[in-house]
């Protein structure tokens, strides 16, 4: 038993002593608190993978169970907050903590979190949130902001809460996309959710309806350029010396195996061949 320890309410510190690396957690009950830890850590299932790597290394005679502050219950998570801000052991370099909130993870995670809303536009209702996060792959600090209204962001890879500071919208409906089989994809009002389903990057297929590209993985957009996906290429020559015309070079380039930006940069003058195929400007 960590006799020295107080079954008290408060913040409490663990140390590696020769690397100087600390864990603040708090607890209503630091022996009892502690006591868990140490078994936990002799037994190798820590959930804390840092904390067990370094006992694992160091073993356990290495380590000291000392108590930072003693607080009534209602303020521990305050007092130990005002500890991980102090001493910032949530950075890989100074301590073990790995968030950097005094309630992750703790008994709030077992609580119902209402608010959020997933990236279809749907309301969800989670009832463990750090679980929540770690079986969908999303990052709990970051979530956990969306809801204390803390985020600079509107979103969080599309999800979103009622406290978020800047509240997100679905209003931004795309409708020019154009599939790489040259199928207009209807229209599209949530991107970022429709790029995760189909392996598509957000921020390219955004560019690609603002103009700033003309397309990406093969997708296109029809905007104030409308024409330019259609437009009609008369002079390219094939590598058996034969003029070749292309009403749509992004089909044709999939088809023959070619990449469009070099078959562009033929047009351009950058580059004088691509796998054969040259550019004749006096043919078109």
């Amino acid at each position: 038993m960590l006799k020295h320890l107080p079954e008290v309410s408060g913040v409490y510190q663990i140390t590696c002593v020769p690397n100087g690396k600390i864990y603040i957690g708090s607890s209503i009950d630091i022996r009892d608190r502690c006591e868990q830890h140490r078994r936990s850590l002799r037994r190798g299932d820590h959930p804390n993978v840092h904390l067990q790597a370094a006992w694992d290394k160091y073993e356990e005679e290495n380590f000291k169970f000392t108590v930072l502050e003693i607080t009534d219950r209602n303020n521990r998570l305050e007092a130990e907050q005002n500890w991980l801000d102090e001493t910032q052991s949530f950075k890989r370099n100074i301590g073990f903590n790995i968030f950097s909130l005094s309630d992750s993870p703790g008994d709030t995670f077992a609580q119902t979190w209402e608010g959020f809303v997933d990236p279809e536009g749907n309301p969800v209702i989670i009832q463990n949130l750090h679980d929540f996060c770690r079986q969908n792959n999303l990052d709990f600090p970051s979530m956990h902001r969306l809801v204390k209204g803390e985020s600079k962001l509107k979103s969080y890879k599309g999800w979103s809460h009622k406290n978020s500071v800047r509240q997100r919208d679905y209003i931004k409906t795309y409708d020019g996309f154009i599939d790489p089989d040259g199928n207009p994809a209807g229209s599209i009002t949530n991107l970022a959710a429709f790029c995760r389903e189909n392996n598509l990057d957000n921020t390219h297929m955004v560019a690609v309806a603002n103009g700033r590209i003309y397309s990406h993985r093969g997708w296109t957009y029809l905007n104030d350029r409308e024409n330019l996906s259609f437009k009609t290429y008369t002079g390219f020559v094939s590598p058996e010396g034969n003029k070749v015309v292309i009403a749509n070079l992004e089909a044709f380039c999939r088809e023959n195996n070619l990449q469009v930006v070099h078959m562009r940069q033929l047009i351009s003058g950058i580059r004088k061949s691509h796998k054969g195929w040259t550019w004749n400007l006096d043919n078109e």
